[in-house]
């Protein structure tokens, strides 16, 4: 992925391959010199942006923008100056709120608002990130707020991250919302002694989602429109972000 990430940083200015009748190419044609370039086909297909001539494509959880029927390629965020509105991270936020959908509740630890749901926070937490531990030390905050608190499981570092097994533990538990909070030391008690069940596949599913939308870190938070808030937030600065967005 790094690999991939590099070369498509080299493709910041353009594509300088020629090709004849590259302003002929047929939308659905556009993304063949990327395909190229980045030797892969796992791009989206193009679609306009309402900008003439600019279409917006994706690779992973990044965005480019093709122009003169896909000869050049910048790769960053589209900005409408008059309207005060960045396009891509737009586009950003619908990809989270589909990616995040497609994760069955099932696969999550969910804590309820305590009365009338008024808000949902998406939170991707690793069980040895300090932040983490704090930020779940909050969750009954959030709840008496009336926010519900869905967490997705992403162990920093993946199968070898130091969080990895004991998420499996609390995923594979009876009660998971009392693991939850034993492994983050906001509880006593001690977690099972085994992550082997099949619930313990869904920290793997967790963490793949996860690098699919970039997360780099824990705690991720993600409101239900696919805000993303960078990092730890106390639950005083949260709550009226999440209630009033």
């Amino acid at each position: 992925m790094k690999s991939l990430f590099t070369l498509a940083c080299a493709l910041l200015f353009s594509l300088s391959m020629s090709y004849a009748g590259a302003n002929e190419e047929a939308p659905e044609d556009m993304t063949r010199l990327l395909k190229l370039r980045l030797g892969t086909d796992q791009i989206a297909a193009p679609v306009a942006t309402g900008v003439e001539g600019v279409y917006q494509t994706r690779f992973g959880n990044k965005f480019a923008y093709l122009i003169e029927g896909g000869r050049y390629v910048f790769i960053g965020d589209l900005v409408d100056l008059k309207l005060a509105r960045n396009m891509t991270e737009v586009s950003r936020r619908d990809l989270v709120v589909e990616e995040l959908a497609g994760f069955a509740e099932e696969k999550q630890i969910v804590y309820p608002a305590l009365e009338e749901e008024l808000a949902v926070l998406n939170v991707f937490t690793d069980t040895s990130c300090g932040y983490c531990q704090q930020l779940h030390k909050e969750v009954k905050y959030l709840q008496q707020a009336g926010i519900s608190v869905h967490y997705f499981p992403y162990p920093r570092g993946g199968n070898r991250g130091p969080g990895y097994s004991d998420l499996k533990k609390v995923w594979c538990a009876d009660d998971k919302l009392a693991a939850m909070s034993i492994a983050k030391g906001a509880l006593a008690g001690t977690l099972a002694s085994s992550g082997d069940c099949a619930s313990a596949a869904h920290v793997d599913d967790g963490y793949v989602l996860g690098n699919r939308i970039g997360v780099k870190g824990t705690p991720a938070l993600y409101t239900s429109e696919g805000v993303m808030f960078n990092g730890y937030v106390p639950y005083q600065e949260l709550i009226p972000q999440l209630i009033n967005q």
